[in-house]
C-alpha cells in the first residue's frame, strides 16, 4: 500500500504512523482509515510533508482512537484534512490550534455558505459582545476571522467556491470586521459615529481582497474632522495590533490627501478640493475603486458623488501616459530587485496589466458611457465588452488570465499567510506550487503561466503601451555555386529544340546549384500563349510539381517536351537528387488575369520551395502541400465537383521503343489538371520520368511518357507492369477527387500508403476491382483527409477491417440499432472456438474486433454524410457502447459464476447488479473519441453460493477487474472505461452497494456538488433491469429535492477547468467560457432546480431536457431556440475537432490563420468560407455566455 504513495522513505513513514497509535483500539481504527489516508497522501505534492501535519494533528487530539474512528467513518474528512495540509500551512495551523474545527469542515455544505455583509457583521459583533470590554473583545474578532478564513479557504481549496465568491467573501468579511471594530470602539469610548465614514480603495474597494492583502482606507468627516482623529487612530491600532490570536489587517492610509503627511481624517469638502486642485491622474484612477464600507454611509456617498465629475474629465492621451508611467516605474523597481520573471501581481503581463487596461478604458469612456463604471475588475471587463470597447476574444483572454493569476496569487499567499506575489525561483518549490494548483509538473504550470503573461501583455500594449516591437530580419549570405554541368541527351533533344533553345538551356543549367535548384524562363508568344522553360537538378516527382504549380497559377498545358538525364545505376545521392538535370518546355494558355513578370518570379520561388523539401528528404510532404493547393483551385474552377464522373484512362505499355525506358502511351479526355494528376500518380508510386511528349488535340490528350522503376530500370516483369497500370489509374483518379477531402494533403499521403498495402496482398487484383469504384474512391478521399489519427491508429493498421467496410457502399447506408448489434455480436461470439489460447482471450479478441469494426463503420457513415439528422451519430455510437458493455459484463459474469457461484443477499435471494452509464454515454450523446463513464451498483451484502464462496463485495470487485481487462481502448479517451464517478473516486470501492450509494449522494451526504450533478446523466444500460428502475427512483429522490442548484460550486469547477485545461490566448470548444460545458451545466442546473416539480425535465439527454424545460415554461421559447442552435453547433464543432485530431482532450480551435482551421471549416461544410466559421464560433459563444447570465448562473 505504501509503495504507490510516493514517500521519500517508506519505512520511516510506516513507523511514524505506527507510533501514532497509543493502544490496540487506536491501531485497529487507524487500519480502517489507512486506505483512504494513503490515497489522499498519494495525491499530495509532498506526501512526507502532509504526513508530518497529519501527525501533528493526531497528537493534538484528546482521544486518538476516537479520531481514527471518525476518519474511518467519514473518508471525506481524510480528504479534507490532507487537502488543507497541501494547500496552506497557515490554514493548517488554525486547524491544529482548534482540532474540533474538523467536524465543522466535514459538513462541506456549510463551508460553501455565501454570507452577506450583514450576516458577517452580526456574527462578528456577537462573537465579541460575549466578552468583557477591552482586549478580549478584539481577540474574539481575531478568532472569528481565523475561522472564517479557514472556512473560505477550505471552500476555495475543495472547489466549492469560485474566485469571485472567494474575493467577495473575503472583502465582506473585512468590511464587517472594520465595522465591528468601529462599533466596539465607539461603544467603549461612548462616541457617536454620525458624520464619520470609512471609504475603502484598492482590492477591498473593488471587493477583490486576497487572503493576505493590505486594506486601503480613507477616513472622511462631515463638518469638523478633528473630533474623529482619536477614533481613527484607535481603529487603525485595533486592526493592526498583533496579539496571541494574531492580527486582523495591515492598514494603508496613503491614499488620503497629501499621503503620509496629510491629516488622518479629512472633511468631504477638503478631499474634493484636493482632488480638484492637486489630484494627480493616478489618484483619480484610484478613485475608480472607492467604496463606502463603514460609518455614516450618506457622508461617503456624498463624497463619491462629488468626485465623479473630477474622475472622468482627463484626456485619453493623458490617461494612457499616466498609466504607462506608473507601470514603467513599478517594472523598473522590479528590475532593480532582479524580479523580472514570476511577478504575478505587478510584472509584465500581470494582474496589474489587466487592472490598468480596465481602468484606462474606464477613465477614457466613463464620462460618455456611464455603464462601464464599476469598482470590480471582472465586472468592468464584462461591461467594456458589452459596450464593444473590448473585443470578445480579448475579454475572454483577460478574464481567463485574471482568474488564473489571482488563483495563483491566492495559493502563494495561503501557504504561509504572507503578502507575496512572486513565483518560486527554485524548481522544486515551483513544482510544489504546480501540484497544489493541480498541474502535473512545473513545466506544465510554467507553460500555462507564460502563455497567459504573453497574451495579457499583448493586450496591455494594444491599449496602453507602445506596440512597435519589430525585430530585424535575418540576412542570408549567398554561397558559391556549383561547377558547370555537361548536358547528356538523346538525339531527339536536338531534333526538338533549335540552337538558340539549346543555348538557353545550357545557360540555365550552368546557373544551377544546391542553393539554386531550378531556373524558369517564360516568353510571351504572338498568339497570347506562353512558352515556359524550366531547368533543374533532377529528382523523382519534379515533373508533377511543375505541372501542379502551373495549374495552381492558372496556366493550362497544351503541349510540351520533357528531357531528363536519368541514371540507370539505381543509386541516388543523399541530397534527394538524381544524377543529372532536366529541361521541361511547355506551351501554356494563360489565366484570364494579366500575367506580369512578377508572377513568374513568384512561380519560380514557389517551385524552389517545393524542390527544397525534396532536398531535405520530405518528398511526401512536398506532394501533400501541392495537392492541397491544387485542390483549393479545383474547388473553385469545377462547377459541380460532387457530381463529376471519373473518366476512363487508356494506357498502352511499350517496352520495345526504348532500351532504357518503359514507354507509356496515354489517351484520355482532357480534364482540368489532367497532366498534374497523371504525373503525380507516377511520382507517388516511385516511378521516375525520363522523357515526356505532351500533345492535346481538341478535348483529347495524347501523352507519351518514358519511365523507369524506383531503381532506374525498365519495368519488364508482368506483375510489375500490372501494378504500374493499376497504380497510375488508381492514384490519378484519387487525385482527381481530392477537392472533396477536407485535407487533401493528408488524404494523398494516406492513400499512397493504402495503395502500398494493397499491392502487398495476395488478392490485390480483387481488392483493386472494389477500390476502383467511383463511390469508394470518393469515400476514401473524404475519409483519409479527415484525421491523421484515424489513419495512424486504425486504418493503416487494419487494412483487412478497412476494405470490407469502405467498399460496402450499400451496407454503409444502413442503420443498426442495439437489438441488431446484439444479434450480430452473439453470432460472432458463438462461432466455434478454434486454435490455441483460452476461451476468454478468444472471445475478448472477437468482442474488441467487433467493437472496432462497428465504431469505424459508424464513423464512416458520419463522414460520408449517411447520417444527416443531429443526434443519430450519438445514438448509433451509444448503441455500440451498450452492446459491448453488456457483452463484456456477461463474459466476465460467466467466468466468475463457474468458480464462485451466484452472489446472494443475506435473505437468500439473488443479489442484483446494474451497470449505469453517466456523462456522454448516459446522455446518449457519445461522439467521436468519447470515453465511457460507468458505475457498477449491487443489491447489498451477502456471499456467493458456489463451492468457493466469497463475499458479494469481493465477487463484484473481481467482476469489474475482469470487465475492465476485457474491453480494450485503442487510444486514451476513445471507448475507455472510466469508473471515477463512484463514491470517493479512487479511494472508494469499484463496486457500490445500494445503501452506500444512497448515503453518499444524499443531500446531507459527503458527495461533492459536482458528483451529485453528475447523477443527472445516470442511466442503467446493462445488468438487472428491475434493479435499474429502482436505482433511477433512488437517484431522483437524491438530487431532485426542490433545492436550487449550487451555482457557486459550478462556477468554481468551471474556473478550475479553464485554469488548468485552456491555454491562454486560445479557444477550447468544450471548456472555454461560452463553450459546450457552459451549455450543459446550464441545462443541468435548471434540471436540478426544477426536476422535483416537473419530472419530464429529468431526461439524461441535453436536448430532450432543454425541450422539457421549454415546455414547462422555465426556459422562454426565444431562449430555447437560441440555446438549441448553439448546442448543436458546439456538438458538431467538437465532433469535427475530435475527428480531425483523434484526441478527446485536445479541443482547442485552431487559429483562423492556421491551415488546420481551413480543414475544420471544410469538415463542417463551410467550404472555403472560413471566415463564416470564425464568425459563427464567436456568435454562438456570445449566445451561451448571455444565456448563462440571463438564467442566473453567471
Amino acid at each position: 500500500m505504501f509503495a504507490t504513495v510516493g514517500f521519500a522513505d517508506r519505512e520511516r513513514a510506516a513507523r511514524r504512523l505506527e507510533d501514532l497509535c497509543d493502544g490496540d483500539e487506536a491501531r485497529a481504527e487507524l487500519a480502517r482509515c489507512l486506505p483512504a489516508l494513503l490515497v489522499a497522501l498519494s495525491e499530495a505534492a509532498t506526501p512526507d510533508g502532509s504526513l508530518v501535519n497529519f501527525e501533528r494533528y493526531v497528537l493534538a487530539a484528546v482521544d486518538r482512537a476516537a479520531l481514527f474512528r471518525y476518519l474511518a467513518e467519514h473518508p471525506r474528512a481524510v480528504e479534507i484534512l490532507v487537502r488543507l495540509f497541501i494547500n496552506s500551512q497557515f490554514l493548517t495551523e488554525i486547524l491544529l490550534r482548534n482540532p474540533n474545527y474538523l467536524e465543522r469542515l466535514t459538513n462541506h455544505k456549510r463551508i460553501a455558505d455565501v454570507k452577506s455583509r450583514e450576516e458577517f457583521y452580526a456574527e462578528a459583533y456577537l462573537s465579541s459582545k460575549a466578552h468583557p470590554p477591552g482586549r478580549e473583545r478584539f481577540d474574539a474578532l481575531r478568532r472569528y476571522q481565523h475561522w472564517e478564513l479557514l472556512r473560505i479557504g477550505a471552500g476555495d481549496s475543495f472547489g466549492l467556491l469560485d474566485l469571485k465568491t472567494v474575493t467577495v467573501q473575503l472583502s465582506l468579511l473585512a468590511d464587517s470586521l472594520v465595522r465591528a471594530c468601529l462599533t466596539t470602539l465607539a461603544e467603549q469610548d461612548d462616541i457617536s459615529t454620525d458624520g464619520f465614514c470609512i471609504v475603502a480603495f484598492g482590492k477591498l474597494g473593488g471587493e477583490e481582497l486576497n487572503y493576505s492583502s493590505d486594506i486601503d482606507l480613507v477616513f472622511l468627516a462631515d463638518g469638523d474632522a478633528t473630533r474623529f482623529w482619536s477614533l481613527g487612530q484607535k481603529l487603525i491600532k485595533a486592526l493592526m495590533e498583533a496579539t496571541g490570536e494574531g492580527f486582523l489587517y495591515r492598514v494603508d492610509m496613503r491614499l488620503r490627501p497629501w499621503g503620509r503627511s496629510g491629516a488622518l481624517v479629512n472633511t468631504v469638502e477638503s478631499h474634493l478640493n484636493y482632488l480638484h486642485k492637486h489630484g494627480q491622474a493616478w489618484e483619480k484612477q484610484a478613485m475608480l475603486k472607492a467604496r463606502v464600507i463603514a460609518g455614516d454611509e450618506p457622508v461617503g456617498l456624498k463624497f463619491l458623488s462629488g468626485a465623479e465629475p473630477l474622475i472622468y474629465r482627463l484626456q485619453p492621451d493623458e490617461i494612457r501616459l499616466s498609466v504607462r508611467e506608473s507601470k514603467e516605474k513599478i517594472e523598473a523597481e522590479l528590475e532593480r530587485k532582479g524580479r523580472l520573471w514570476g511577478e504575478v501581481k505587478s510584472g509584465a503581463g500581470s494582474i496589474r496589466d489587466i487592472e490598468f487596461v480596465v481602468q484606462s478604458l474606464q477613465l477614457i469612456h466613463g464620462r460618455d458611457v456611464p455603464g462601464v463604471r464599476s469598482f470590480n475588475t471582472v465586472d468592468a471587463l464584462r461591461r467594456l465588452a458589452d459596450f464593444s470597447l473590448l473585443q470578445a476574444d480579448e475579454y475572454r483572454q483577460l478574464v481567463g488570465g485574471y482568474n488564473f493569476l489571482r488563483t495563483v496569487e491566492h495559493s502563494i499567499q495561503l501557504m504561509h499567510h504572507k503578502q507575496t506575489h512572486t513565483l518560486p525561483q527554485d524548481r522544486r518549490e515551483l513544482a510544489y506550487l504546480a501540484r497544489r494548483l493541480d498541474y502535473p509538473d512545473a513545466d506544465s504550470f510554467r507553460n500555462h503561466y507564460e502563455k497567459h503573461v504573453e497574451t495579457i501583455r499583448a493586450i496591455y500594449l494594444r491599449y496602453v503601451g507602445d506596440e512597435s516591437t519589430g525585430e530585424p530580419s535575418d540576412e542570408v549570405e549567398a554561397t558559391p555555386g556549383l561547377a558547370d554541368h555537361l548536358w547528356r541527351t538523346e538525339d531527339s533533344y536536338r531534333q526538338v529544340f533549335s540552337d538558340d533553345d539549346r543555348k538557353l538551356h545550357a545557360r540555365m543549367i550552368r546557373r544551377l546549384s544546391t542553393e539554386n535548384t531550378v531556373e524558369v524562363d517564360a516568353i510571351l508568344q504572338p498568339d497570347g500563349r506562353w512558352r515556359v522553360t524550366v531547368a533543374g537538378l533532377n529528382s523523382v516527382g519534379d515533373l508533377s510539381m511543375i505541372c501542379g504549380l502551373l495549374f495552381v497559377y492558372g496556366f493550362d498545358i497544351l503541349n510540351g517536351h520533357v528531357f531528363t538525364d536519368s541514371p540507370v545505376s539505381g543509386r541516388r545521392p543523399v541530397s534527394g537528387f538524381s544524377k543529372g538535370e532536366f529541361v521541361n518546355v511547355f506551351t501554356v494558355t494563360p489565366p484570364p488575369e494579366e500575367v506580369t513578370p512578377n508572377k513568374w518570379i513568384q512561380f519560380e520561388q514557389d517551385l524552389e520551395s517545393f524542390v527544397g523539401l525534396v532536398v531535405g528528404n520530405h518528398r511526401a510532404e512536398a506532394q501533400g502541400r501541392l495537392a492541397k493547393r491544387v485542390a483549393e483551385v479545383l474547388r473553385e474552377v469545377r462547377e459541380d465537383a460532387t457530381e463529376e464522373a471519373l473518366l476512363p484512362v487508356e494506357i498502352d505499355i511499350d517496352n520495345d521503343a526504348s532500351e532504357l525506358f518503359t514507354v507509356l502511351h496515354i489517351q484520355a479526355e482532357d480534364t482540368i489538371g489532367f497532366l498534374y494528376e497523371l504525373t503525380n500518380a507516377l511520382a507517388m508510386s516511385g516511378y521516375d520520368v525520363g522523357r515526356v511528349i505532351v500533345s492535346t488535340t481538341g478535348n483529347r490528350v495524347f501523352d507519351t511518357l518514358y519511365v523507369t522503376d524506383p531503381n532506374g530500370r525498365k519495368i519488364t516483369a508482368e506483375d510489375d507492369l500490372r501494378r504500374l497500370r493499376a497504380a497510375v489509374v488508381l492514384i490519378k483518379n484519387f487525385t482527381h477527387l481530392l477537392p472533396r477531402s477536407p485535407n487533401p494533403e493528408a488524404a494523398l499521403i494516406h492513400f499512397r500508403e493504402l495503395v502500398e498495402q494493397l499491392f502487398r496482398q495476395e488478392n490485390w487484383l480483387d481488392d483493386l476491382a472494389r477500390l476502383e469504384q467511383s463511390k469508394v474512391l470518393d469515400g476514401l478521399a473524404r475519409l483519409l483527409g479527415i484525421s491523421d489519427f484515424l489513419w495512424e491508429d486504425f486504418l493503416r493498421l487494419q487494412y483487412a477491417t478497412l476494405l470490407p467496410v469502405v467498399t460496402d457502399i450499400e451496407g454503409l447506408a444502413e442503420t443498426k440499432d442495439r437489438n441488431r448489434l446484439g444479434r450480430e455480436l452473439a453470432e460472432v461470439l458463438d462461432e466455434p472456438l478454434v486454435g490455441k489460447g483460452s476461451a476468454h482471450e478468444t472471445l475478448k479478441r472477437r468482442l474488441n474486433d467487433f467493437k472496432d469494426r462497428e465504431m469505424f463503420r459508424v464513423d464512416m457513415r458520419h463522414i460520408l454524410g449517411n447520417i444527416e439528422e443531429f443526434g443519430q451519430f450519438s445514438d448509433e455510437l451509444t448503441a455500440i457502447a451498450e452492446t459491448v458493455v453488456d457483452a463484456a459484463y456477461r463474459l466476465a459474469l460467466n467466468d466468475l459464476h463457474s468458480r464462485y457461484g451466484t452472489p446472494c443477499l443475506e435473505s437468500g435471494e439473488d443479489c442484483p447488479l446494474t451497470i449505469a452509464a453517466l456523462g456522454k454515454c448516459g446522455g446518449r450523446e457519445l461522439g467521436f473519441a468519447s470515453d465511457i463513464e460507468l458505475m457498477f451498483l449491487y443489491g447489498g451484502g451477502g456471499r456467493t453460493d458456489g463451492d468457493e464462496s466469497i463475499r458479494n463485495s469481493e465477487f463484484f470487485t473481481r467482476l469489474i477487474e475482469l470487465f475492465n481487462s476485457t474491453i480494450e481502448s485503442r487510444q486514451e479517451g476513445i471507448f475507455q472505461v472510466d469508473l471515477r464517478l463512484r463514491p470517493y473516486g479512487r479511494a472508494g470501492s469499484p463496486a457500490v452497494p445500494v445503501d452506500a450509494f444512497e448515503t453518499y449522494f444524499s443531500p446531507t451526504g459527503p458527495a461533492w456538488p459536482f458528483e451529485r450533478q453528475a447523477l443527472v446523466k445516470f442511466r442503467p444500460i446493462a445488468g438487472d433491469v428491475d434493479f435499474g428502475y429502482t436505482l433511477l427512483g433512488i437517484r431522483d429522490r437524491l438530487i431532485y429535492t426542490g433545492e436550487p442548484f449550487d451555482a457557486t460550486a459550478m462556477r468554481a469547477m468551471r474556473e478550475k477547468q479553464v485554469r488548468q485545461l485552456v491555454q491562454a490566448g486560445t479557444f477550447n470548444a468544450k471548456l472555454s467560457p461560452g463553450g459546450l460545458v457552459d451549455t450543459e451545466y446550464l441545462v443541468q442546473g435548471l434540471q436540478i432546480t426544477h426536476g422535483s416539480f416537473f419530472p419530464p425535465v429529468r431526461s439524461t439527454n441535453t436536448l430532450e431536457a432543454l425541450s422539457a424545460l421549454s415546455d414547462a415554461g422555465i426556459v422562454p421559447a426565444a431562449v430555447y431556440e437560441r440555446l438549441v442552435d448553439a448546442y448543436i453547433f458546439q456538438r458538431r464543432l467538437i465532433d469535427a475537432l475530435r475527428m480531425v485530431r483523434g484526441n478527446a482532450r485536445d479541443l482547442t480551435v485552431p487559429s483562423a490563420a492556421d491551415e488546420k482551421f481551413d480543414f475544420l471549416a471544410r469538415r463542417l461544410g463551410y467550404g472555403n468560407s472560413v471566415t463564416d466559421l470564425a464568425k459563427d464560433i464567436e456568435r454562438q459563444t456570445a449566445v451561451v455566455q448571455e444565456m448563462v447570465g440571463l438564467l442566473g448562473l453567471r
